[in-house]
């Protein structure tokens, strides 16, 4: 009986994994097609899944996973399935969606009162009067509890005042609104860093990496981050994505990413650790002078 239960629980699990790999594998074939459109509209997305499920699921060779899109209702399903997995298997699709969240929540507030009161506290921040400024921005929040720039930028001002855990405090309020704003996920890392908190700075640039992935920032910072916590593979391995997408931009930061890159190489060279730097190195295509 129990061999019986056993050898079922694996089937069912061998047919639930293969039916996952199925919709992975459309979603997969979707962010292909999609590729060849620079702007891919509604119409382009309906056609790429819909051509994608329908090539994935000829190749299918598993009869009970074909049962699965035999009726209307299975179909349905599985489209859905597939499009709910674009964003974490396709990148185009996760920009999208990203830099419209990003338009909504990096906007002025439709509420006057709360603008007025946002452009001043702007202006007190612009003049260095951070403590105005604070002030200015509470009341902005007072009047809208989700402003997300009046967060950022009084988390900005506790910064410039070396209040660290009070910068932190309200990155992290602005982050309860907006998880993907990348001047909060950017700048809580870097105030982790300055208290030399490296695990949680790594965190949250990590994070920055998964909403970003082409922003040579989240790399650069977390590449620092993993050096002050000595786990040197990472801290190399990020380093040269951030200096080679600096490169491919003709960024004026690939200066620094270069200057980072020559500490650390001088740092593992004292530690009779030079074979790891041209290792990682190679392993990112960065060529050695």
């Amino acid at each position: 009986m129990k061999k019986w239960i056993l050898f079922t629980f694996m089937l069912l699990n061998s047919i639930f994994s293969f039916s996952q790999s199925l919709e992975k594998r459309a979603a997969i074939e979707t962010c292909n097609c999609l590729a060849d459109y620079n702007r891919p509209s509604e119409k382009n997305f309906s056609e790429c899944i819909g051509n994608s499920f329908a090539k994935t699921f000829m190749e299918e060779k598993d009869d009970k996973i074909r049962e699965k899109a035999n009726t209307v209702e299975g179909i349905t399903t599985i489209m859905r399935e597939i499009k709910a997995l674009l964003p974490e298997t396709c990148n185009v699709v996760k920009e999208d969606k990203i830099k419209a969240k990003r338009e909504v929540h990096y906007a002025d507030s439709d509420n006057q009162s709360a603008a007025n009161y946002y452009t001043m506290a702007k202006d007190m921040m612009i003049k260095g009067k951070y403590e105005l400024a604070i002030e200015g921005f509470q009341l902005a929040i007072k009047e809208e509890k989700n402003y997300v720039l009046a967060y950022d930028d009084m988390a900005a001002c506790y910064r410039k005042l070396d209040d660290y855990d009070n910068a932190i405090k309200y990155y992290k309020k602005s982050l309860a609104i907006y998880p993907e704003g990348n001047f909060s996920l950017m700048n809580i890392a870097v105030v982790y860093s300055l208290k030399s908190d490296f695990k949680n700075s790594v965190r949250y640039y990590e994070k920055l990496i998964d909403y970003e992935p082409n922003n040579a920032e989240g790399y650069y910072g977390a590449g620092k981050a993993y050096f002050g916590l000595k786990e040197y593979e990472k801290a190399l391995d990020n380093i040269f994505k951030a200096h080679r997408i600096y490169t491919n931009e003709n960024s004026d930061y690939k200066a620094d990413s270069e200057k980072i890159m020559a500490m650390m190489y001088q740092k593992l060279k004292a530690e009779d650790k030079e074979a790891l730097f041209i290792k990682i190195a190679e392993s990112n295509n960065i060529k050695l002078n």
